[in-house]
């Protein structure tokens, strides 16, 4: 077993735990904790590249940011999206160096915070459903398929990969990986339903799964695109074979909006 099988054999299950067993407000606490170190994790790529970025000011608004959409919901969201354009870039007048970089501060700093701060939103969104039974199997089903999806990319890829998806933005993707993941992440939803007992209809079911198939895997593209500007291979090194925070959970908080559109637009959830 690799480093990154161990660390994964060890992570996902936890997770899962934490969602199965443990109340909302504790699975909360810990996403807004991962997502935090994720966010420092980008603010720290930024200023290796030369972008003259604050950092604590910006996480402190990535936590109130999650926190407001989570407390409050939809005024929540507007109002922490408001504030951060408003004090982010404001905050740029104090800094002694400028108007030097004052611009690519204020743009990724308020970039980071909203990015994070809202995917995740949905992602705790999901788990906050009126029917918590619901919510519970609708998060698990999000995290295990994308997961699935990302290891069937992955593995699919490594071995019988031969043509390049985005040469110039992560060269090792390739469209055998892709086509691994997507009948990964469409054989993982097929099973999620009647292990985690999921009411919707198959069309739905389906319908879900050909979200996360586009979406986990250009979450994932972006943040490569990221890191290819900014000339880092990984956004750490404190999950062990996965990279960083950010690395692993770029796909799920990009798929968790367009996901959660879907089961609102559809009426599955009100």
């Amino acid at each position: 077993m690799t480093t990154r099988e161990l660390v994964a054999g060890i992570l996902g299950p936890l997770i899962v735990a934490t969602i199965l067993w443990l109340p909302p407000w504790a699975f909360l606490i810990l996403l807004a904790t991962a997502v935090l170190i994720a966010g420092h994790e980008a603010l720290t790529m930024a200023r290796a590249a030369g972008i003259p970025c604050g950092r604590w000011l910006p996480l402190v608004a990535l936590v109130a940011t999650m926190v407001a959409c989570w407390w409050y919901r939809g005024p929540g969201l507007i109002a922490s999206t408001l504030a951060v354009l408003i004090i982010l870039p404001a905050a740029q007048l104090a800094h002694p160096e400028r108007p030097r970089g004052g611009l690519s501060a204020a743009a990724t700093s308020c970039f980071v915070v909203l990015y994070l701060g809202l995917t995740t939103a949905c992602v705790g969104w999901l788990r906050l459903l009126p029917a918590d039974s619901l919510g519970i199997s609708v998060l698990l089903f999000l995290f295990i398929t994308v997961w699935l999806g990302d290891s069937g990319a992955y593995y699919l890829g490594k071995r019988y990969g031969r043509h390049p998806m985005a040469p110039r933005i992560s060269p090792k993707k390739t469209w055998e990986g892709l086509a691994g993941g997507t009948a990964a992440t469409i054989a993982s939803a097929a099973l999620c339903k009647p292990l985690l007992g999921i009411p919707f209809a198959w069309g739905h079911l389906l319908a879900m799964a050909g979200i996360l198939v586009v979406a986990a895997p250009v979450g994932d593209l972006i943040e490569s695109l990221f890191k290819r500007d900014t000339g880092i291979k990984d956004s750490s090194t404190l999950l062990l074979g996965h990279g960083g925070f950010l690395d692993r959970t770029d796909s799920i908080l990009y798929a968790a909006p367009p996901l959660l559109a879907y089961l609102f637009l559809s009426g599955l959830i009100g």
